[in-house]
C-alpha cells in the first residue's frame, strides 16, 4: 500500500469517528436537557412614586462675629437645648484641633463598640455594605468639592463603620477591643491636655432643635406656617432665590420636632397617595431605612391639575438634618413575598374534581401561572400566587395557607430551583445538569 492510500485511510478513520461523536453528542443533547435556574428568595417590592422634592422646616441661624478658631461641641442632626453651648472658641488651631481629636476618637470608640456588641446579629451582606460604602465615597467626594468639610467628615466616619462592619461578617476581624482600647488610652492623653487648654467662649443654642454645622441661603424662604399656600412650581429650584449669608452664619438649628417634604406630582398620582395607606419615602441618601412619615397636604388647584403633596416627618440624623433637595420615592405600599424573573413564568391547564355533600362530583378546568423547577434531574410545576408584577419580575405570595388550584401540583416554595432558561419544558422532563 502506497503511502497516498494509507493517509487516506487515517483520514476517513478520523472522519468516521467524528460523526459518530457527533451523532452521540446529538443524542444525548435530545435525551438529556440542559437548564438554568435560580434559587426561590425572599423579596420585597414597592408600588412608589419618585420625583424631586424640597424640605421645608423652621430654622434659625446661629451666628459668631469674634475671633478665635471655633470647635464644634456637637454633630450635625443631634437634638441640642435653648442656650446649650453647640462650639466653642479656641485661642490657637492646636487647642482647637485637640478638641475635634477628641470628638473623633470618641466616635470611633462608640462606633467600634456598638458593632462588637452586635457582631452576632450583624444580617447585611458584604455586596449591600459595598453599595453602602460607595454611596458615602460619592456623599464624600462631593462634600470635599463643594468645601462642606464637616459633611465629608460624617461621611468618612459611616466609611470606616461600614468597612468594620464588612471586616466582622466576613471573618477577617473577629473583635476590636485591642484597637478600643488603643484608643481610649489615646482619649484619655487628649483629655487630660485640654483640661490645661483655654477656651475664650461658648456659641449657644438660639432655640431648642437640631443642630446643624452649615447653612445653606434656603432657610425659611417657606416656613411651616406657610405650607397651605405653597402650589406646584413655588418649590421649583430653578424660581428660589437663594439667599446671600453672612460670613458670621457658623450654623442653625432646625425648629421643632417635624420637618416637610414637599413633592411635586400628578394628578393621577395625587389621587394615589390620597388613598394610600401607611406612607413611607425612600431616601437612599439618608437612610437605608425606609422613613415613615403622613400626608400633611395635597395642594392642587383642581383635582385634575398637578399637585404638591406635602409630608411630614420626624426622622432624624446627619444626612437628614442637612437635605434641602433630593430625589424621593414616595412608597404607597409594598409586597412581599417570592422574586420570579417574569421570564420565568408560564401558564399551565389544571382540572381538579369537586365533590358536594350529595356525594356529586364535578369537574373544574382552569388555567393557572406557575414556574418549573428542577427537582433533582426532573422538571416539576409549580403554581404561583402572584400579588405583585413589575416590569420584569413578580411576586408571589409566601402565605402558608394558599392552596392550589389542583392536587397534581404544589404551590412554590423558598429555595426551590426555579428554571429561567431551558426549552420544551413539562412535567416530568429529564434534565442534565444546570447551565
Amino acid at each position: 500500500m502506497d503511502k497516498s492510500a494509507a493517509l487516506r485511510k487515517v483520514i476517513m478513520t478520523v472522519l468516521t469517528l467524528l460523526v459518530i461523536a457527533y451523532v452521540i453528542y446529538v443524542i444525548c443533547r435530545a435525551s438529556f436537557t440542559q437548564v438554568k435556574t435560580v434559587t426561590a428568595k425572599e423579596s420585597t417590592a414597592y408600588n412608589a412614586i419618585t420625583t424631586n422634592c424640597y424640605i421645608i422646616r423652621d430654622e434659625t441661624l446661629i451666628e459668631y462675629g469674634g475671633k478665635g478658631v471655633i470647635s464644634y461641641n456637637v454633630d450635625d442632626g443631634e437634638k441640642v437645648s435653648v442656650n446649650e453651648a453647640v462650639a466653642g472658641v479656641f485661642d490657637s488651631v492646636d487647642s482647637a484641633g485637640t478638641k475635634q481629636e477628641i470628638s473623633r476618637l470618641k466616635t470611633q470608640i462608640d462606633s467600634l463598640t456598638q458593632l462588637q456588641k452586635n457582631s452576632d446579629a450583624l444580617s447585611q451582606s458584604p455586596d449591600e455594605i459595598d453599595k453602602a460604602i460607595g454611596s458615602y465615597l460619592i456623599q464624600a467626594n462631593n462634600a470635599v468639592k463643594t468645601g462642606e468639610l464637616s459633611e465629608a467628615r460624617n461621611n468618612s466616619n459611616n466609611i470606616c463603620y461600614y468597612i468594620n462592619e464588612r471586616q466582622l461578617i466576613t471573618g477577617k476581624s473577629t473583635d476590636y477591643n485591642d484597637r478600643i482600647n488603643r484608643l481610649q488610652t489615646r482619649l484619655n492623653e487628649l483629655e487630660a491636655s485640654s483640661s490645661k487648654q483655654k477656651k475664650s467662649t461658648d456659641i449657644k443654642a438660639p432655640a431648642t432643635g437640631y443642630f446643624v454645622s452649615k447653612a445653606d441661603g434656603y432657610e425659611n424662604l417657606f416656613t411651616t406656617k406657610q405650607l397651605d399656600e405653597i402650589m406646584p412650581g413655588d418649590t421649583d429650584k430653578d424660581k428660589l432665590k437663594q439667599k446671600s449669608l453672612s460670613n458670621k452664619v457658623i450654623g442653625k438649628t432646625i425648629n421643632g420636632v417635624y420637618w416637610y417634604a414637599a413633592c411635586r406630582v400628578s394628578a393621577d398620582d395625587a389621587l394615589k397617595i390620597k388613598n394610600a395607606g401607611q406612607l413611607r419615602l425612600d431616601i437612599p441618601t439618608v437612610s437605608a431605612e425606609k422613613i415613615n412619615v403622613e400626608l400633611y397636604s395635597l395642594n392642587q388647584k383642581n383635582k385634575s391639575s398637578e399637585a404638591l403633596a406635602i409630608f411630614r416627618g420626624t426622622f432624624m440624623n446627619d444626612e437628614m438634618a442637612s437635605l434641602r433637595w433630593g430625589e424621593i420615592s414616595i412608597i404607597l405600599s409594598e409586597y412581599h413575598g417570592i422574586s420570579i424573573p417574569k421570564s420565568a413564568i408560564h401558564e399551565k391547564e389544571l382540572t381538579r374534581t369537586d365533590e358536594d355533600k350529595n356525594g356529586k362530583k364535578t369537574e373544574e378546568t382552569k388555567t393557572v401561572t406557575g414556574v418549573y423547577v428542577k427537582m433533582g434531574n426532573e422538571v416539576v410545576f409549580r403554581q404561583i400566587v402572584p400579588v405583585y408584577s413589575g416590569e420584569n419580575i413578580v411576586i408571589s405570595s409566601l402565605d402558608k395557607n394558599e392552596q392550589p388550584f389542583s392536587e397534581d401540583v404544589n404551590i412554590l416554595e423558598l429555595y426551590d430551583e426555579i428554571i429561567v432558561e431551558g426549552a420544551n419544558l413539562y412535567d416530568g422532563k429529564i434534565i442534565g445538569r444546570t447551565a
